[in-house]
């Protein structure tokens, strides 16, 4: 018997269900991802450690099942979201066939009032956490967002809030869709395979060149082309029959996409398939679920919006989950935070509806066009007028001082005990010697210390700093930090300062600092940390004063 799984054509009320299970995983991810603990997730980014710290969290407290699963997998909602925007996208086009212009216009007109308006709540919502209006860097990045191009802005695609990058990859996706179309058209099923090869191309040969220029291909279009050309496939036939192995292959790559980094930019599209699966499962079995399939239908509906309103919503959220620290209040919090963010993408949704009814007065085009006229000069008035202020935020650490948890320090004066490391005499930075790193060794003396060992009230942040020399052009080094988890003796994190040829003056002695912020989910006594200097390459490397700080704030004694 050969088994398989059927995707059938979507409906109008399905696509909405669709929307709506893709919207919560989205919102739940981007709560979850800031709750302590936060796992990690590769999303724009390949962690190899997130999978290791998801088991790790899970082992210590089953109850983290469901933050780790929307920590670390609900951001592949967007995955369903993509496909689905295509697929139905295609078939509207193919109805109408409409000019480029009317068509792009036409698709601007249905995205670009939620963002205006998501911006104009996000000034309010800032202001009533606050009190203060948003200072003029934080406009400027508001006008990058309102550009629809801040993907390609370096560093500027997630300002304001994280999911707003969604909007530019959207937009330039609606700008070149009717090419996608033509090739569909003249090609079939073929020239979508090609387009899927040259996405995956781009984003595997220009991932690490666009990251050292801080962009990223996966906030482009061109990052999403294989799950872009699905959904215009799926579009085209009634129904495709998905064989079990093919299920399972996807199935396989997803996961193995989260371990190996040579298998995570299959992984995307893995996960739209397996996502449009259970979904069509879940449509299959709707009578035995109403009053559920109707929430998330309902949720699905103002999809658009909550997705705008979302990311700034959850700032209050968060702090009152952390400083609970209790799974269970978490996840209350979170569907709490999801009631209080469909409430206020549905007023937004209400607020636009209201807006183009005032504008588009039955019979009277010049009427619609001042009252249009209006609302612009209003709007962009409003945002002018915040450019003549500039309302610093106030200094949260005022009543806070600096003090040092930990500090360690190897000036190589002496031999380290139990090491037979070389230490030079006519080459050194303070007193009367230094480290040599060379053919024999790469690794230096370093610190371990363990956090159940120091005071971590107020912790936040390691600093390592070393004074290097080389006269090598050629050599690397790297000062290295590591976090260990003690019970399961499983690395969490890795963290370095690369000193590469290009970055120093051989010759000369020269400083290097390298600062991590420990997130609050290691401030714990079950972890430990490693630091010491690496030389991964050829060359000689002279090293002095090694020194490893770990910073806190606390309250000034009265």
């Amino acid at each position: 018997m050969k088994f398989h799984f059927t995707i059938r054509s979507f409906s109008r009320e399905e696509t909405t269900f669709l929307k709506g299970i893709a919207i919560l995983l989205i919102v739940l991810h981007n709560y979850y991802r800031w709750v302590i603990p936060v796992t990690g997730e590769n999303e724009f980014w390949f962690n190899a450690l997130a999978i290791n710290r998801s088991w790790i969290f899970l082992r210590n407290n089953p109850l983290e099942f469901f933050h780790v699963f929307f920590n670390f997998l609900g951001h592949y909602g967007v995955q369903a979201f993509i496909v689905i925007s295509a697929y139905g996208l295609t078939l509207s086009y193919q109805k109408s066939h409409p000019p480029y212009g009317r068509f792009v216009l036409h698709r601007f007109n249905k995205l670009y009032p939620s963002l205006i308006l998501a911006g104009i709540g996000y000034i309010i919502f800032t202001l009533f956490i606050s009190g203060n209006l948003i200072g003029i860097n934080t406009l400027k990045d508001l006008g990058i967002q309102f550009t629809l191009f801040a993907n390609l802005v370096p560093g500027k695609a997630m300002t304001i809030t994280g999911p707003w990058w969604f909007y530019s990859f959207i937009f330039q996706f609606y700008l070149i869709f009717p090419l996608l179309i033509w090739i569909h058209r003249k090609t079939g099923w073929i020239g979508l395979v090609g387009l899927v090869a040259i996405g995956y191309l781009f984003t595997i040969f220009l991932y690490q060149p666009m990251n050292q220029a801080n962009l990223n291909p996966y906030f482009t279009f061109m990052g999403h082309l294989p799950e872009l050309c699905l959904g215009i496939f799926l579009s085209s036939r009634e129904k495709v029959k998905l064989p079990w192995w093919a299920f399972l292959l996807a199935l396989g790559i997803l996961v193995g996409g989260n371990i190996f980094s040579w298998l995570w930019p299959f992984a995307n599209l893995a996960a739209a398939v397996i996502l449009v699966v259970s979904i069509q499962g879940m449509i299959r079995i709707k009578a035995r679920m109403k009053g559920l399939y109707a929430l998330i239908s309902a949720i699905g509906a103002i999809s658009m919006y909550l997705f705008a309103v979302h990311g700034f919503l959850r700032s209050p959220f968060l702090g009152l989950a952390n400083n609970l620290e209790n799974s269970i209040a978490s996840m209350l919090i979170g569907i709490l935070f999801v009631a209080v963010a469909c409430g206020v993408a549905l007023l937004l949704m209400h607020v636009e509806s209201a807006g183009r009814r005032w504008i588009g007065v039955p019979g009277n085009q010049h009427t619609s066009i001042s009252r249009f006229l209006f609302l612009v000069i209003l709007v962009a008035g409003g945002f002018a007028l915040l450019f003549f202020y500039d309302y610093r935020k106030q200094d949260e650490d005022k009543q806070l001082r600096e003090v040092l948890a930990y500090e360690g320090v190897h000036d190589f004066e002496n031999p380290i005990p139990g090491r037979w490391d070389l230490l030079a005499d006519s080459i050194v930075q303070s007193g009367g010697k230094s480290l040599i790193l060379d053919s024999t060794r790469a690794f230096s003396p370093g610190f371990l210390v363990y956090l159940d060992s120091i005071n971590l009230e107020g912790v936040y942040q390691l600093e390592v700093s070393s004074w290097l020399y080389t006269s090598d052009p050629a050599t690397s080094l790297h000062l290295v930090m590591e976090m260990w988890d003690n019970p399961s003796g499983i690395q969490v994190e890795w963290q370095s300062e690369y000193i590469k040829p290009g970055t120093y003056q051989p010759g000369k002695w020269f400083q290097r600092i390298f600062s991590y912020n420990i997130p609050a989910e290691f401030r714990r006594p079950n972890y430990y940390i490693r630091v010491f200097a690496w030389k991964p390459s050829e060359g000689t490397w002279f090293v002095d004063d090694l020194t490893m700080k770990v910073k806190a704030k606390r309250a000034i004694s009265d």
